[in-house]
């Protein structure tokens, strides 16, 4: 296993624009023939949240997808034709990310990519109803395709997925008596808990003690004594937390003495968890989509292109999802040979492609991808990459 540091380079200013949009028509050498993209541009569309606490994924992305347009526009295009990317902020309105999905299909979007914010599900269902295909961006829960319509495919690890990779990891380290630590509040925080308990205990593990905590609380010390008064005490804690949150309830479980170690999700894949100190973070291992540049020569080779192209580095690793997306994208409207949305959409569902972030294969019948997660590990403030596991033995049903 690699385990080499490697800092994230972030700079979340929030884009302070209430409404910016990003164009892309560069235009380059043909692909296939070495002749030259002309003709109408290809639009992708992506409703993102560029103003909240979403745009420190959603920014990203942007970067990313904008990223590999540039590259596809410079090797001629997607059907002789360049691609042009129209990033919106719907500033996680829900009502306004409806309305910017719409405006975004009625400008020609052959493809969308959605908003890891509260806006998906509204996106999803404005992108089905006109039949548009429609990725769910970052988003993991495995019940976004399902909610948002069959114009909807999960690129990236879905959280049963994640859950499982960091279930057997535990088990791999000898650990038997986890702790559970969710929140009801939002599929993420709701489910994650639930596959994790299921996996681990499919493995032989045991969930002693659960509890729930309030997002945004802005304290957790009474979470940090309940776990504290645990008898017997936990060998593992599990939370799907996620910043600000978990940089809070880290720094208060350390000051309180614990030393637990603590796994939880890719929430936390992002530099502002150094906000938590060196001594509260140090040890926590985290399941994400896309391994650390150091631990990850394709990771490494993509920050390194993309830093000679752009003067620096993307803003986090969540700039890789978005490059793979849009490339799996112009992968599908390729092998369509239009830009019909039906055609795209019978290609989404057949997808076997393998991008930076790994091999990412469709199943067809939940639109799903299958796609094994990477874990991620601090060594104080340093992100060190534990590699990306074999695709989990056991995986949790969704349910429902």
């Amino acid at each position: 296993m690699v385990r080499r540091a490697f800092v994230l380079v972030v700079a979340f200013a929030m884009l302070g624009a209430a409404c910016s949009t990003s164009d892309s028509s560069n235009g380059g050498g043909d692909a296939s023939d070495g002749g030259s993209a002309s003709g109408e541009p290809i639009v992708i569309g992506f409703p993102a949240d560029l103003s909240t606490d979403w745009a420190y994924y959603d920014s990203p992305m942007q970067e990313g997808a904008q990223f590999a347009v540039d590259q596809i526009n410079a090797n001629g295009g997607v059907l002789g034709r360049p691609l042009e990317l129209k990033t919106v902020d719907m500033r996680n309105d829900v009502a306004e990310a409806a309305k910017v999905t719409q405006q975004l299909i009625d400008d020609g979007a052959a493809y969308l990519i959605g908003t890891v914010g509260d806006g998906i599900l509204a996106e999803g269902q404005v992108a089905c109803t006109a039949g548009i295909p429609i990725s769910t961006g970052l988003g993991t829960a495995p019940t976004l395709v399902g909610d948002m319509g069959s114009c909807a495919f999960q690129l990236v690890m879905s959280d049963n997925i994640q859950a499982a990779v960091l279930a057997e990891y535990a088990l791999s380290q000898g650990y038997q008596n986890a702790y559970v630590l969710g929140s009801n509040e939002i599929p993420y925080t709701r489910d994650l808990p639930k596959f994790f308990s299921d996996a681990f205990e499919h493995g032989g593990g045991t969930v002693g003690d659960t509890d729930e905590y309030k997002l945004g609380a802005g304290d957790y010390s009474a979470v940090v004594t309940k776990i504290d008064n645990t008898d017997p005490a936990p060998d593992v804690i599990f939370t799907p937390m996620y910043i600000p949150d978990s940089v809070v309830f880290l720094r208060q479980l350390r000051q309180a003495g614990i030393t637990t170690p603590v796994l939880s999700t890719d929430g936390n894949a992002d530099a502002a968890l150094l906000d938590a100190g060196a001594k509260a973070i140090n040890g926590l291992t985290f399941s994400n989509s896309v391994c650390t540049a150091e631990g990850d020569p394709d990771v490494q080779a993509f920050y390194d292109e993309y830093k000679a192209a752009n003067g620096k580095d993307p803003s986090s690793y969540v700039a890789v999802v978005g490059y793979d997306d849009v490339n799996i994208a112009a992968q599908a409207i390729e092998a369509a040979g239009s830009t019909d949305p039906a055609a795209i959409i019978e290609q989404l569902a057949q997808v076997d492609y393998t991008g930076i972030s790994g091999h990412v294969v469709m199943d067809p019948e939940t639109r799903r991808a299958n796609k094994p997660a990477a874990l991620i590990q601090m060594d104080g403030t340093a992100f060190t990459c534990l590699g990306q596991p074999d695709f989990p033995a056991y995986v949790p049903a969704i349910g429902g």
